[in-house]
């Protein structure tokens, strides 16, 4: 419990640290890079799996789509505030 407490403490403390900033940020950019390493590795199956001119179903590009409007909101956020040292 003892190292439960100090985890509540630190991210109380970024917290604090932050609360200026339009966005509460917390100690997570290990879930951040696991899952864009997980991203590429399933991108890469389905550039594998669909070839250059096939036809696709409308809800897979309509998620594609999505996904690609997702990632470059994150990108923006973090190739401006990464600059910015925070």
């Amino acid at each position: 419990m003892k190292n439960g407490n100090h985890t509540h403490k630190m991210v109380a403390q970024n917290l604090k640290v932050n609360r200026n900033s339009n966005f509460h940020t917390y100690p997570n950019s290990g879930t951040v890079r696991s899952q864009a390493i997980a991203m590429i590795q399933d991108l890469q199956s389905i550039l594998n799996s669909v070839p250059e001119g096939i036809d696709v179903p409308p809800w897979v590009v309509m998620k594609i789509s999505q996904c690609k409007e997702s990632i470059d909101a994150v990108n923006t956020y973090v190739s401006y505030y990464g600059s910015k040292g925070k």
